[in-house]
């Protein structure tokens, strides 16, 4: 019992913080010293009977009981034992504390002091207590004594220690509490108040209350209760936690001093609310509907519950409408708000009212967003315009001022039936720009949903199927071979896979490998294997690449570079020309000849009497020549043909004028 005491101690030093309440000789004003381990109190109480309190701290207990003298040494009390009558009064907690006194169990000196100083603060509390544990007796009528001493008896009733002499106060009492008031609260009602400061011999340290409902009368406090005080100077407030509900209930409470003498009494009314019939219904729910929001709870089971009442916010702290003013039954459970707003987001609570009319605590807000009165019609007129890389979609707006925005969604006509949203945001207006990028075909299917304020959804459009065109550009054709041989550039190739992306193929030139360059004839089919570069120019080198492109116009990117060195041309012989003589109006002879080969000139020449060949015109670009200075009607001609640079090729046979 006294562990248990000892570490109720700790847990009184760790909550309240008045330590120095245990040390309690320093609250006795006849201490000599607070380090000493014995006090006495003596006090005149009002009726005239004087009373005395002995304080023991350490562990030394009276086991012989005490003798009280005055301090001429005439014998007051000749013993002090316990007051059997006291301790039949007590609890039996406290009567077990008592006999462990007498019998302690095996604990260190410092435990015990501790026990003991436990037992000071019950003491100094309760008077009954004190004259049950023998340590409080009041003197017999008609005697008076100015100074008093104790003395401390072992168990064979000889002399251990004597306190004293103290002088005899006299004790009207505490005064009477101060600012009681009183708090309704779901524990209890709670009292507190405040003690009044004063210079009393006789310091108080306990209180009592009663309670009175009208029709009962109780004390609650069967014996003082231990008074504590917090930092600030107020009492630890008191809460009857078995008050009883639905009644205007009075307080009494008075303080008690360490001789149990009572102040006059300080009172106050308080009504005493049911707290469990202000308890909100549970399971409450808020279900949307168009133009109507429904909210349903379990009903009530307090038959005090006088009521409830439904309040409504828009944001989930408030401040909040009462929707109810009149309240409904408790045995509802079902209320249906239709003044609301398509879209806007309500919080609605519920109360239960006490029978005195005041509300308790709130449930859980519930969230509801309410959809218009009307839902809203599927978008209609999808239609869509496929470009390389995006495809532009329109509709026609739905009609109506709830119309938030549009959902657009895609799917691969060829993929599992699910839906992509495209828009992380709603489209605003009805038009859509889905950027794809390049793509190699197929089929793309859209649907668009239309969203009104109240984020109720439209039924979705029509599905609308859109061919994609295929824009990813072929490869680059592979070069199988090139030559410059004879004044001229032939490269073969075949397609990159697939070779049928591939449709047609054009060269492009330059002089250095860094350089793009230009396009050079005509694009050639793919089927031909085979492009080909005339203007070129026997002896110089020049860069190739190849590009490819397919049906739809989409262009690969260059091919590799290559260089390819032309050689000189090889020239054919010449046919010989044909010679036509005419004498008038001056003698002249006019030629016709085949027009050179490419990168060829023709050079024109007559033979003269000596039998040498001379030029007569070139080099030319065309197929026929006038000599206007003929040596005779007769004479022979040849032509030859000349490359670029310079070289001739074998002469034509000659050919003369018949």
């Amino acid at each position: 019992m006294l562990r248990n005491q000892y570490q109720s101690l700790t847990r009184i030093q760790k909550t309240l913080g008045w330590l120095s309440l245990i040390v309690l000789s320093g609250y006795i004003p006849n201490a000599a010293h607070a380090s000493k381990p014995e006090q006495v109190l003596a006090a005149q109480v009002p009726g005239g009977a004087v009373r005395v309190l002995v304080l023991i701290m350490d562990k030394r207990w009276p086991w012989g009981g005490l003798r009280i003298e005055d301090d001429k040494g005439a014998i007051l009390v000749s013993l002090v034992e316990p007051d059997r009558q006291a301790q039949s009064s007590l609890d039996a907690a406290s009567q077990r504390a008592l006999e462990s006194l007498r019998h302690p169990p095996a604990m260190s000196e410092a435990h015990v002091k501790a026990a003991n100083a436990i037992l000071a603060l019950r003491l100094v509390s309760d008077w009954t207590f004190a004259r049950a544990a023998g340590l409080g007796v009041e003197l017999p009528m008609g005697l008076h004594p100015r100074m008093i001493k104790v003395l401390l008896l072992n168990a064979n009733g000889d002399l251990v220690t004597t306190i004293g002499p103290v002088s005899v106060r006299n004790d009207a009492g505490p005064p009477a509490p101060l600012e009681l008031h009183a708090q309704a609260t779901p524990q209890g009602i709670s009292l507190g108040w405040r003690t009044a400061p004063h210079a009393d011999a006789v310091p108080a340290y306990a209180y009592s209350i009663q309670r009175d409902s009208g029709t009962e009368h109780d004390t609650l406090t069967p014996h003082a209760r231990l008074l504590t005080i917090d930092k600030s100077g107020q009492a630890i407030p008191y809460v009857d936690q078995a008050a009883p509900v639905g009644a205007k209930l009075t307080y009494q409470l008075r303080l008690v001093d360490i001789l149990g003498v009572s102040s006059k009494p300080a009172s106050v009314q308080i009504y005493s609310p049911d707290f469990e019939a202000a308890i909100p219904p549970t399971h409450q729910t808020a279900k949307v509907g168009r133009g109507i929001v429904t909210l349903t709870w379990t009903p009530v089971s307090n038959p005090r519950t006088r009521g409830l009442v439904v309040e409504r916010a828009q944001l989930i702290k408030g401040p909040y409408e009462l929707l109810t003013p009149q309240g409904l039954s408790p045995q509802t459970s079902q209320y249906e708000d239709h003044h609301v707003m398509p879209g806007a987001v309500y919080y609605y609570r519920v109360r239960a009212e006490m029978p005195n009319g005041e509300v308790g605590p709130a449930t859980d807000p519930a969230v509801a967003q309410p959809l218009s009165a009307t839902a809203l019609s599927a978008p209609q007129g999808l239609k869509a315009n496929v470009g390389i890389s995006q495809v532009a979609l329109t509709w026609s707006p739905v009609p109506g001022v709830s119309v938030a925005g549009y959902i657009v969604e895609r799917r691969a006509a060829s993929s599992a039936p699910r839906w992509t949203r495209l828009d992380t945001r709603l489209v605003p207006s009805a038009r859509y720009l889905d950027m794809i990028g390049p793509s190699q075909g197929g089929i793309f299917e859209y649907r668009v949903t239309a969203v009104a304020t109240d984020e109720g959804l439209s039924p979705p459009s029509t599905l609308l199927r859109v061919q994609l065109k295929d824009t990813v550009p072929p490869g680059p054709p592979i070069v199988l071979s090139a030559s410059g041989v004879d004044g001229r550039v032939r490269i073969h190739f075949t397609p990159a896979g697939p070779a049928a992306k591939t449709v047609q193929v054009v060269l492009l030139r330059s002089d250095s490998s860094q350089e793009e360059g230009l396009v050079v004839g005509a694009p050639v089919s793919a089927a031909t294997g085979i492009i080909r570069d005339d203007w070129v120019h026997g002896g110089q080198a020049y860069w190739y690449r190849l590009v490819a492109f397919d049906k739809e116009g989409n262009r690969s990117r260059e091919g590799q570079a290559f260089e390819v060195r032309v050689g000189a041309i090889s020239l054919p012989t010449p046919r010989a020309p044909s010679v036509h003589y005419a004498a008038q109006p001056v003698p002249e002879i006019k030629l016709a000849f085949d027009a050179p080969p490419p990168h060829a000139r023709v050079i024109v020449e007559v033979q003269r009497d000596d039998g040498r060949w001379q030029r007569v015109a070139g080099p030319l670009d065309g197929t026929s020549a006038v000599d206007l200075n003929p040596p005779g009607p007769h004479a022979s001609y040849r032509i030859v043909y000349v490359g670029e640079d310079g070289g001739a090729g074998r002469p034509s046979p000659s050919a003369a004028s018949q």
